[in-house]
């Protein structure tokens, strides 16, 4: 049974500001994460996991229900993570159609990639973690915060799978490195639609809050501060029950307000504002402009499943380059970050030994920390006997390996670390 998504909703696309169908999937009592040692201190510290996957190519049927995205969610919300999947334009319920070139694409996978982290990063902030996590406790087996004692310290960064199958795995060859990305996002015009895929994301967040604070976690407990936070002014006609009734109710009230926002596809109602629309040379003011919010750079890791390469992926891009920069730079960044590339060597549609060929030449670069494993079943599809069971054991151990057991697997065997093909470190 595929897994099913927590949230889903609309967000504009940066491209035109066509409507993408996204979802949000969370881990069970909507905590997910792992815990991380921190640099500093040597402490370990609980830290937020996301991770978003771009699907296949539209024309084709690829959407985020394909088999493979919904197995990788699968795998990685076992591991802790939040997942994010959106539809490329045209796909499944997202409006639009099918660009043929590939860069309207590439803008609705940076569209959703600057919402997910703003969604992350809003749902849990930043700040010190002994005073967001202060005096909780969680069991052992959602791998989160220990109880927290000393003095404050910054939260390490938060981990960001980037996944992509088949023809989302070509784009995320093309996605700018992160750091560029989300500056893209950080201080913007009112008018925007940067500043409207913000507000979506601040808007998802606080459900996300809200559903947190309403739920029954297991094996945590909150804080004083958290206590008097979820509980409305206190009356002499009121007793605990009615309190805790009321400021559910009121929270409810808010959610609801919140998703029929989100579950609307984004319309403007005024025409859009560009420089045409100001006398040359007057600058936009101040006031125009939303606040700077920079989201901390997250540690960031590649997936490539089944990329396509060679004259399939020109033919789906139209025999046109997707992006100005040096692909040698773009390439840089899987050897910069843990990555790993996955494909069959029954592949029929992109060919292996072509896969093969770009892989070592990235290696070339800097000879980093990018990994290659090939499955002599696993055809393009992953339908093949054993093609899919391998697929999802490959993608546990490498993110078990890069970045640790998390929430619900851990490696059991002992010495596993030390027979692990990815230690590259």
């Amino acid at each position: 049974m595929p897994p099913i998504p927590t949230y889903q909703f609309y967000i504009p696309s940066l491209h035109d500001e066509t409507a993408l169908a996204c979802r949000i999937y969370s881990f069970p009592d909507l905590y997910f994460g792992g815990s991380e040692e921190n640099e500093a201190t040597g402490e370990k510290q609980w830290t937020p996991r996301g991770a978003v996957v771009a699907h296949p190519y539209t024309t084709l049927g690829g959407s985020y229900d394909d088999h493979v995205v919904l197995a990788v969610v699968e795998e990685l919300l076992k591991l802790g993570f939040t997942v994010g999947t959106f539809n490329f334009r045209g796909a499944g319920k997202s409006k639009g159609s099918c660009s043929w070139s590939g860069k309207a694409e590439l803008q609705d996978y940076i569209s959703f990639v600057g919402f997910f982290m703003y969604y992350l990063t809003n749902v849990f902030p930043p700040i010190p973690q002994s005073e967001y996590f202060d005096n909780h406790y969680f069991d052992d087996q959602y791998a989160l915060a220990p109880v927290i004692s000393g003095t404050p310290t910054a939260r390490p960064p938060a981990h960001l799978i980037l996944a992509g199958y088949s023809y989302g795995a070509l784009l995320t060859r093309y996605l700018p490195i992160v750091p560029v990305l989300l500056a893209r996002f950080s201080k913007v015009l009112k008018s925007s639609t940067e500043a409207q895929i913000r507000l979506r994301a601040s808007a998802l967040a606080d459900v996300t809050r809200i559903d947190i604070l309403n739920s029954p976690l297991k094996g945590v407990r909150r804080t004083r501060r958290e206590h008097r936070a979820r509980q409305p002014p206190i009356s002499s006609s009121s007793n605990d029950t009615d309190h805790a009734a009321l400021a559910k109710a009121r929270s409810a009230d808010q959610k609801k307000q919140l998703m029929q926002l989100l579950q609307k596809p984004f319309v403007r109602k005024e025409k859009r504002d560009t420089w045409l629309d100001e006398p040359l040379g007057m600058p936009a003011e101040e006031e125009d402009f939303t606040a700077r919010v920079d989201v901390p750079t997250p540690k960031t890791h590649y997936l490539l499943i089944s990329m396509l390469v060679g004259t399939v992926a020109s033919f789906l891009t139209g025999f046109r380059k997707l992006s100005n920069a040096d692909m040698s730079l773009l390439d840089k960044k899987f050897t910069q970050n843990q990555s790993l590339l996955v494909h069959g060597l029954k592949d029929m549609l992109s060919s292996p030994a072509k896969v093969i060929d770009w892989f070592q030449a990235i290696r070339g670069y800097d000879n980093g920390v990018c990994a290659h494993n090939a499955s002599d079943e696993g055809g393009h599809f992953w339908r093949e006997p054993g093609a899919m069971e391998m697929l999802r054991a490959e993608i546990r151990l490498w993110t078990t390996h890069c970045i640790g057991g998390g929430a619900m697997i851990a490696m059991e065997e002992e010495g596993e670390e030390e027979l692990s093909p990815y230690n590259v470190n």
